[in-house]
């Protein structure tokens, strides 16, 4: 317990001050820590590459021919006691307040420590095994040893925080977390550079130019690609003029995708102001974020986009009606929705201008009110307090 700003050792396997570190996630969390709560100290990275360099090969001469499968050694039972003694030692040689690990479940998994321990995370390891593209092609020994990991993280943790109700369900049900263990509060943007609240009410449909839509994600086929595709040429068959851009992906199979007014950029750098300058720009100019995601845990795209005062369109999966109010910063379609079902969904918000410029309002405020990393310390730190796991005079 402590009267004063509280000082925070920042548990993770890699370097949380890298913005490619868990897509940026543990560098907004170690900022805004930092910002509102005390001094943070990154108690990674722990090289590993020796060992996995191992795993790798064993993977490809061994496991993989002999069982078609592969071992998650990264993930495993080993790898997650060598973390417990490294960092083990880091925290017994200074004096920490609170420890915090977001999408750490190995690194904390055999950590003994008596500081209070807030695991982070988007979803749980039973809602990703044999579902996300890593996590497929597992032997049955290496899914029993992530699902114990789990299991060990969540009973080391003094406060698990997760960033939906979709997975903090699955904690409950799959892995026994007590209820009064977890907390839901939906994760922030990580943009750097936000416009202001007026600048980003500015834009308004350009009748001229038509509908502009963007899509940012790593994943063509699981940020739903395709179906974004399909939605441009139907608002375009239906006599909307339409683009579509996507950052950060293409097709792998580009002559599939022929119109004119689909273009991809694969690849933005942050640190390049050439490139900030050009992402800044498509957000502030698109009309609508069109993610029709496959699967999702918590998409900071989102959020991201309603710093622009950028509507969503999205599917309703995974984690993403904890950031999705639906009439209020977009809408969710059902799993099973068309490239015309978005279409037409776009065209009628398109034909009533009071409802797009509400929905522009209410993008703005959520990402204000709730979608930022400031506002997710705030209350975290309430959650921790009510819990009496700390104390700020």
């Amino acid at each position: 317990m402590t009267t004063k700003r509280l000082r925070i050792g920042f548990v993770t396997s890699t370097n949380p001050l890298d913005r490619r570190s868990w897509s940026g996630v543990h560098y907004s969390i170690f900022k805004a820590l930092e910002r509102n709560l005390g001094e943070v100290v990154a108690l990674g990275p722990v090289s590993m590459r020796w060992p996995f360099a191992l795993g790798d090969r064993l993977n490809s001469w061994l496991v993989r021919p002999l069982t078609g499968k592969r071992y998650q050694y990264g993930w495993s039972i080993t790898v997650a006691r060598w973390y417990g003694r490294v960092f083990g030692r880091k925290i017994a040689k200074q004096q920490f307040d609170l420890l915090v690990a977001p999408a750490s479940f190995t690194e904390i998994a055999y950590l003994r420590t008596d500081v209070p321990i807030v695991y982070i995370e988007d979803s749980t390891l039973t809602q990703l095994i044999d579902f996300y593209p890593g996590l497929t092609g597992l032997l049955d020994i290496s899914k029993s040893e992530l699902n114990h990991l789990e299991k060990q993280a969540l009973t080391r943790a003094s406060l698990v925080c997760y960033s939906s109700e979709w997975a903090a369900q699955s904690a409950r049900q799959d892995y026994g977390a007590p209820a009064d263990k977890l907390t839901v509060i939906p994760f922030g943007s990580n943009y750097p550079f936000p416009p202001t609240h007026a600048e980003a009410l500015r834009h308004q449909p350009a009748a001229d130019s038509g509908c502009r839509l963007l899509l940012l994600g790593g994943e063509w086929a699981r940020k739903g690609g395709p179906v974004a595709y399909e939605t441009m040429v139907a608002l375009q068959k239906l006599g909307t003029p339409a683009t579509l851009t996507v950052i950060g992906c293409a097709p792998p199979d580009p002559e599939n995708y022929p119109n004119p007014g689909f273009q991809t950029i694969p690849f933005l750098n942050m640190g390049v102001p050439a490139d900030q300058a050009r992402l800044h720009e498509l957000f502030s100019t698109a009309d609508f974020f069109l993610m029709p995601s496959r699967a999702e845990c918590a998409a900071i795209a989102f959020c991201d986009a309603n710093a622009f005062g950028l509507p969503v369109l999205t599917t309703n999966v995974g984690g993403i009606s904890s950031f999705v109010q639906q009439g209020a910063n977009g809408y969710m379609l059902p799993l099973s929705a068309t490239g015309e079902d978005f279409a037409r969904r776009i065209q009628e918000i398109l034909s009533d201008p009071a409802l797009y410029q509400h929905l522009r309002h209410k993008s703005r405020v959520l990402y204000e009110q709730v979608l930022n990393w400031d506002v997710w310390v705030a209350k975290l730190k309430q959650e921790l307090e009510k819990r009496e796991l700390i104390s700020i005079g």
